[in-house]
């Protein structure tokens, strides 16, 4: 079979996936519309500026290395089974989506609300003194982020992979038809949410959000992870075959036992 086509395809969702995220990443570092604050409503802002609990390069890592895990032991458990190679490429697909889809209604979310956060006072004024709110003393950049706070992007990016993940591993395991166990598999399955849900409170507990800010983001990483997930949850058997191919061709390895067909 030829696979001109599917390196053709491959070659242009990567390139969108990458264009997206250098787009994300762009947008990431301008700086959101200047809402008024009145003085009335400052007290929600003067909380004291903390370093993040897990700092944006953990949450990252996070949801690198988790996915991977969950990968590499369907792999593993799986073994050599036709469908393992199309499933876990699918799901990677639409996992890097979703994290693309995050990543720009996140940040675009952000940069159109302008809305403090809650020690924004002390990003303005790190002495802990001032009035003019509109003529900061603070450092350029910590001021204008500190106006970037709905939503929370490691609520929705923390939820994006996790609500993906966990969706996959019921679509693996199918606690429906599962006899013995079911309560502990259940439980297990729900370890990624709470993981998540974690990740998401500490930006309370930092002071870095509010708690709208966090459940906001939640929502949204939710919203897509489900979406996502519904559209790459399955693979045909000729994108399947094609895959396969792709894979023995540049790898040198047979995946699929010889004599066995799709």
């Amino acid at each position: 079979m030829d696979t001109t086509i599917t390196v053709i395809n491959l070659i242009l969702e990567t390139g969108f996936r990458l264009g997206i995220w250098i787009l994300f990443l762009w947008l990431d570092k301008h700086g959101p519309i200047i809402r008024h604050i009145d003085e009335d409503e400052m007290w929600m802002y003067r909380y004291p500026s903390m370093d993040s609990i897990v700092p944006k390069f953990y949450l990252y890592v996070i949801i690198c290395v988790f996915p991977l895990i969950v990968f590499f032991l369907q792999f593993v458990i799986n073994g050599r089974r036709e469908q393992t190679i199309p499933d876990i490429f699918q799901s990677i697909s639409g996992l890097t989506l979703a994290y693309c889809i995050n990543g720009i209604l996140t940040t675009t979310l952000k940069l159109t609300l302008g809305r403090p956060r809650p020690n924004f006072f002390h990003r303005c004024f790190p002495d802990g003194y001032g009035t003019d709110i509109d003529n900061c003393t603070g450092e350029y950049h910590g001021m204008l982020d500190g106006r970037k706070s709905f939503p929370s992007a490691h609520a929705s990016f923390a939820f994006t992979c996790m609500v993906y993940l966990t969706l996959h591993i019921n679509k693996l395991i199918d606690l429906k038809k599962v006899r013995v166990c079911r309560g502990i598999l259940m439980f297990l399955m729900m370890v990624p949410i709470l993981l998540a849900t974690l990740i998401a409170v500490s930006r309370c507990a930092d002071y870095h959000h509010h708690y709208t800010d966090v459940i906001g983001g939640a929502i949204l990483g939710t919203s897509i992870a489900v979406l996502t997930q519904n559209i790459y949850s399955t693979v045909d058997a000729k994108e399947a075959e094609e895959i396969l191919e792709l894979v023995e061709k540049y790898s040198y390895i047979s995946l699929v036992p010889k004599g066995k067909q799709i």
